[in-house]
C-alpha cells in the first residue's frame, strides 16, 4: 500500500510541474515577444515598449504600429540591428502622436536568410483630447473638448488640375535640392521633398522610364531587408521611387539609392503615373 501511495504522489508531483511549465511563459532563444505594454492594454502619454527579439541567425528587428489594425497603414516606430535576448526596451513611445482607437503593435524579427517572424499585440490608445479616426454616430453632434490639444493632421495630397490634358506626364528629381516635381507638359502639377541616396549609396542620374509598379513589395540588399515597401515604381534596375514608412527625414539623403517619399505622396504619384512615365534624375 505504501508503495502505491508513493507512486501516486510521484505522478501528482510530475503533473504539477508540467502544469506550472505551461502556465509560466518561457521564450526560446529564437523567439520574439512584445512584453510591455501587455496585449489589449490601454495606453496614453509616453510609454515604454519592451520585449525580446533574437534568433540564431538574427539580422534585425523592426517595430510598427498598424493603425486600426490595418497592415496597409503600417507606421514605422523603431528598428534595431542588435538582438535583445532578454526583456529590454524597444523605444519610448509617444502615443499622443497617433490617433485614439484600437491598433496593433507589430514586431518583425528578420533572419539572415531574409525570412522573418511576426509578433502582434493589440493596444488601445486613449489620450485625453486626442483625435479619434472613428466618426461620431450620425444621430449625435460631435462636441469638441474645450481644452483639447490640436493635433497635426496629414494634409491631402493635391495635384494641380489646370495642366493641358494632352501634356506629357513626367517626373523630375533634383538630388541637390532633395526635390521631386511631377510635370504635365510644362506645368508642375506636384512638388515635394524626398530622400535620395546617402553617402556610399548614390542615386543614379540620367533619363529613364518607369518599367514596373508594385503597390507593395519587399526590398533586399547589402545591410537591409525591408518588407511591404509601398507604392513602388522601378525606373532603372533596382532604382525606384517609393513610399518610406520607416523614417521621417525627408529632405535629407538617407536611402540606399532609391527615391523616398512620404507614403501618402508616393500613393498619389503612383496613381498619377503609369508604366512608361519618363523619369529624369539630375544632380542639380
Amino acid at each position: 500500500m505504501m508503495i502505491w501511495w508513493r507512486q501516486q504522489l510521484g505522478r501528482a508531483v510530475v503533473l504539477a510541474i508540467m502544469l506550472l511549465a505551461v502556465a509560466t511563459p518561457a521564450y526560446a532563444e529564437h523567439d520574439g515577444a512584445i512584453v510591455a505594454p501587455e496585449a489589449d492594454a490601454v495606453v496614453a502619454g509616453t510609454v515604454t515598449v519592451e520585449g525580446i527579439a533574437t534568433h540564431p541567425t538574427f539580422r534585425k528587428w523592426q517595430l510598427d504600429l498598424l493603425i486600426d489594425g490595418d497592415s496597409d497603414r503600417a507606421t514605422f516606430l523603431a528598428l534595431g540591428e542588435k538582438p535583445l535576448a532578454t526583456q529590454a526596451s524597444f523605444l519610448k513611445w509617444d502615443t499622443t502622436l497617433y490617433p485614439n482607437g484600437s491598433h496593433i503593435l507589430r514586431l518583425r524579427v528578420v533572419h539572415s536568410n531574409l525570412n522573418y517572424a511576426e509578433i502582434f499585440s493589440p493596444v488601445t490608445i486613449a489620450n485625453q483630447g486626442g483625435v479619434s479616426e472613428k466618426p461620431a454616430p450620425a444621430n449625435e453632434e460631435a462636441k469638441p473638448e474645450p481644452e483639447a490639444e490640436t493635433k497635426p493632421t496629414t494634409e491631402p495630397v493635391v495635384f494641380r488640375t489646370d495642366a493641358p490634358e494632352d501634356g506629357e506626364r513626367w517626373i523630375e528629381i533634383i538630388i541637390a535640392e532633395q526635390k521631386l516635381i511631377a510635370w504635365q507638359g510644362d506645368v508642375p502639377v506636384f512638388e515635394t521633398i524626398v530622400s535620395t541616396g546617402k553617402p556610399g549609396w548614390r542615386t543614379l542620374p540620367g533619363e529613364f522610364a518607369v518599367y514596373r509598379k508594385y503597390e507593395k513589395t519587399r526590398m533586399r540588399g547589402p545591410g537591409y531587408d525591408t518588407p511591404d515597401v509601398p507604392w513602388t515604381m522601378y525606373y532603372s534596375g533596382s532604382f525606384a521611387i517609393h513610399g518610406a514608412y520607416w523614417h521621417n527625414n525627408f529632405g535629407t539623403p538617407v536611402s540606399h539609392g532609391c527615391v523616398n517619399l512620404r507614403v501618402p505622396e508616393a500613393k498619389a504619384l503612383y496613381e498619377w503615373s503609369s508604366v512608361g512615365t519618363r523619369v529624369v534624375v539630375r544632380n542639380q
